[in-house]
């Protein structure tokens, strides 16, 4: 089943590759002897690992990141995972959950392996490397016609584990998109980083720039939205670095809701996440995403509870009221019920749960093409309705949540 996510905000549609359980082990000797580190794909001692998971659009000219999926899994010294995070995309009023293939298949090193596709018929081509990574899949539909390529590459590090991951997808309707995975690897025994202070990183002339964008309800709207895409794995939502990766960071990521940031202007802090720390291994964010997001999260960042002597937005209120554990929600979100019109095919139906995944189209206005998961409450809706049914209905998004209403079978 194919994954495609695209928030109300993105640039692009976009797709990432759902995981296919025909490209997973099928040895059941070979799944017991391996390490759940292994499974995953991983060589060494690895303690945990942050993946990212981004899709590259056009914007003025220039390709930059415009949507992210992120992930974070650790293990104790067996291989045995401890903490596994799904993966989700930050959107204007929640997640949505997608998954990632990890494109591995230690069973099917230097070979070509050749994998039907159940629920859709057709069939995948998959070529892998000595270590049993795809490095090319080619999909063909039922009446064995090519329907799509993908061109995969690999970065890897001096453990033999892959940082950067390429994949290069094209078909007969749209033209060539690029995905790009990174992966932040820490092993057991990574050597502690000294920790230094932010102002060595920061110029002086860095802190006295000033925000080309008012610190408005859209423009923190959009920088939260962007900071839990970006920075969230690391920092946490509420910016006090408190995640399950931060724990094993040899060095410790920057609490932004603390006295050091606090002291911080917006162009300090837009220096700091455009340039990256070396010393903790923050990355670079300069040229992967827009100037004037890099300035949204900025602001959005001097607006995290704690940092209270910053002017909030016009009415004086922050944006986040607290460091809840629930998915943050701006304003925007928070206003009347929004309707939006919804056509797709449905993937399952589970109707003790009342829910339906739906693979849908663009959500004009909301979000792109993805599948997810939705409410249903309509009975007699939910009584006929069944797998591979088309639909359409209305999309209703408000304070409680969302949910399907008015929901026509095809």
């Amino acid at each position: 089943m194919r994954i495609k996510f695209l928030s109300a905000l993105c640039l692009a549609s976009i797709s990432l590759i759902a995981c296919d359980s025909s490209s997973q082990p099928t040895n059941n000797s070979l799944k017991r002897n391996l390490s759940d580190r292994e499974r995953d794909g991983l060589v060494g001692p690895v303690k945990a690992v942050l993946t990212d998971d981004v899709i590259m659009g056009e914007q003025n000219g220039q390709q930059i990141e415009t949507q992210q999926a992120s992930s974070t899994s650790t293990y104790d010294e067996s291989g045995k995972r401890t903490t596994q995070t799904p993966f989700r995309i930050a959107l204007p009023g929640g997640y949505a959950i997608t998954q990632h293939d990890p494109m591995f298949n230690p069973q099917a090193r230097t070979q070509r392996t050749e994998e039907p596709i159940s629920n859709q018929g057709g069939k995948w081509l998959k070529n892998y490397d000595d270590k049993g990574y795809v490095t090319e899949s080619v999909r063909y539909d039922a009446g064995g016609k090519q329907a799509e390529r993908l061109s995969v590459s690999y970065e890897f590090d001096d453990r033999g584990d892959w940082i950067k991951r390429i994949i290069r997808r094209s078909n007969q309707d749209s033209p060539q998109l690029t995905e790009v995975s990174y992966r932040r690897i820490i092993y057991f025994g990574s050597p502690t980083a000294p920790g230094d202070g932010l102002g060595e990183f920061i110029s002086a002339s860095a802190n006295q720039l000033k925000s080309p964008l008012p610190s408005n309800e859209d423009n923190l709207a959009r920088g939260q939205v962007l900071f839990n895409q970006k920075c969230a794995a690391c920092h946490g939502e509420n910016g006090k670095s408190q995640t399950p990766f931060a724990a094993v960071m040899p060095t410790k990521p920057e609490d932004l809701t603390g006295e050091q940031v606090r002291a911080l202007g917006e162009g300090a802090i837009y220096s700091v996440i455009s340039n990256g720390l070396r010393s903790s291994g923050m990355p670079a964010f300069k040229g992967r995403v827009s100037d004037e997001a890099l300035w949204q999260i900025s602001l959005y960042v001097r607006q995290l509870p704690g940092n209270q002597s910053v002017p909030g937005p016009a009415n004086g209120k922050n944006i986040i009221a607290s460091s809840s554990p629930k998915p943050a929600q701006p304003r925007r979100a928070l206003q009347a019920d929004r309707q939006y019109q919804i056509k797709g095919k449905v993937i399952s139906v589970e109707r003790e749960s009342r829910q339906v995944t739906i693979e849908h189209e663009e959500i004009k206005g909301y979000m792109g093409a993805m599948t997810m998961p939705f409410p249903l409450n309509d009975e007699k809706a939910l009584g006929r309705i069944k797998k591979d049914d088309r639909i359409e209905a209305t999309l209703v998004v408000g304070v409680s949540g969302w949910r399907l209403e008015n929901v026509v079978i095809k």
